[in-house]
């Protein structure tokens, strides 16, 4: 079975490194630019692993993530967020708002693989 992974994410030039990159490792991946197009994406494909960017036209990531998390088909859903604000605090408020893994950017794209990876693999096993 091939896992679908979500991304969110509105630079242009990311979502399509990401997005190439995530299938060359095998993965299906479908993009939004925005939280708003994402959320649509997640209702209907319900995807088994979502990575967002935070800062976000139409809906933050934080936004996307609150209304994720209320809903009982995506409480255990994994999520990244891949995003420029590197600080501690942000870091906390991700994790607040119930991401799983926070990474700033600038990023590698290995280590993004091997934390999807190891999310899947977990989520997965449930």
């Amino acid at each position: 079975m091939t896992l679908l992974i979500l991304l969110a994410e509105d630079d242009p030039g990311i979502r399509l490194a990401v997005k190439d990159y995530l299938e060359l490792l095998g993965y299906s991946t479908i993009v939004a630019g925005d939280g708003e197009a994402a959320l649509s994406l997640l209702e209907t494909y319900h995807p088994h692993l979502l990575v967002s960017d935070i800062k976000m036209p139409k809906k933050d990531g934080y936004q996307l993530l609150k209304e994720v998390r209320q809903r009982p088909e995506f409480r255990l859903l994994p999520v990244i967020f891949l995003t420029e604000r590197g600080t501690t605090t942000e870091r906390i408020r991700g994790y607040q708002f119930g991401c799983d893994v926070y990474l700033p950017k600038p990023f590698e794209l290995e280590e993004l693989g091997a934390v999807i990876r190891n999310l899947l693999d977990r989520s997965q096993a449930i």
